[in-house]
């Protein structure tokens, strides 16, 4: 809810700002330089992830993606309209929402508008369980996206980032109660227990690899 509850405030003080066509260069020169920071972080989210790793925390990434975008939203509504460069750029993040709006009135492009659309939008449901204090399992799930959570194993690295492996381990099910203990100094041992879509319970005892 995060992110749509920022982009929506943002999308509407946009509409605000260019109605009653405001003014302000100095709140302007300020929103630009914060965005102009959040690029750059969100850039190396994007790196970082490629390479396997994130900045600490759940939902670090997209904090500095809706930022990213809701200042973007909110530069449109305060800069006057001319055909330059720097209002097609604008004009891109302003413009989303009426993209996902239109792709939804297609019915060949709705399933995949509101696929696309909850992947960026939503938050989805993190969860994480501690193993010790270096490592953790975390499972995320979007709900229209996928039927059953991912797991990651997290490892804590380097002060302000962690290595994030995907799909260590892939059960079918919602996990209702979550045990693991140390197999060794490279191992673990999970204990999970497992509800699906019809309230089936099942258990799942595996090790996984602490190191690759």
């Amino acid at each position: 809810m995060f992110t749509i509850t920022v982009l929506c405030i943002c999308f509407l003080a946009a509409i605000s700002c260019k109605i009653k066509k405001v003014k302000a260069p100095l709140i302007t020169g300020l929103i630009w330089y914060f965005h102009l920071a959040m690029c750059v972080f969100s850039i190396l989210c994007i790196l970082l992830l490629i390479s396997g790793y994130g900045f600490k925390g759940t939902y670090t990434e997209r904090v500095f993606f809706t930022l990213y975008a809701g200042s973007g939203i909110l530069l449109y509504g305060l800069t006057p309209k001319e055909v330059s460069g720097k209002w097609v750029y604008l004009c891109s993040f302003y413009g989303f929402p009426f993209a996902l709006l239109f792709g939804l009135l297609l019915p060949p492009l709705r399933i995949i508008t509101m696929i696309t659309g909850m992947g960026l939008l939503s938050d989805g449901d993190l969860k994480r369980y501690q193993i010790d204090d270096d490592y953790a399992i975390q499972t995320k799930s979007i709900d229209i996206v996928s039927r059953y959570p991912s797991y990651s194993l997290i490892e804590d690295k380097y002060w302000l980032f962690e290595k994030i492996s995907g799909d260590v381990i892939k059960p079918e099910g919602q996990p209702a109660a979550f045990k693991s203990e140390r197999a060794g100094t490279d191992s673990v041992r999970l204990y999970i227990n497992l509800v699906d879509e019809v309230d089936n319970r099942k258990k799942l005892d595996t090790t996984i690899s602490l190191r690759n």
